[in-house]
């Protein structure tokens, strides 16, 4: 087992409060989208930046919650296989490699 001490309840939670936030931005751009007369589903017109910005930060804000999405599917996946179904026991922390530095 390892030393550090962590409490995988807590990271559970925060990486779910983050997808919470992150859900309600998206939503909240999504309004000032549709505010300015376009679609949410259509590529912007170029030449309009204002526009070309909100696509950019919405397209952001997928990656972030598919990544998020990923990371908690991973956790429920290993909480799976732990016969008691221990997050803690199962999820342990990736183990640190030494190595010699190339620079």
């Amino acid at each position: 087992m390892n030393e550090e001490s962590y409490d995988m309840d807590d990271a559970v939670a925060a990486i779910e409060a983050l997808h919470d936030a992150l859900a309600c931005d998206l939503e909240e751009l999504e309004t000032r989208i549709r505010a300015l007369g376009h679609s949410v589903l259509l590529v912007p017109e170029p030449g309009n930046p204002e526009v070309s910005e909100f696509f950019e930060a919405r397209a952001s804000l997928h990656s972030g919650l598919a990544s998020i999405a990923e990371v908690l599917a991973w956790i429920q996946l290993k909480t799976e296989e732990d016969p008691e179904g221990e997050v803690a026991t199962a999820l342990q922390p990736l183990p640190k490699l030494r190595g010699c530095v190339i620079h």
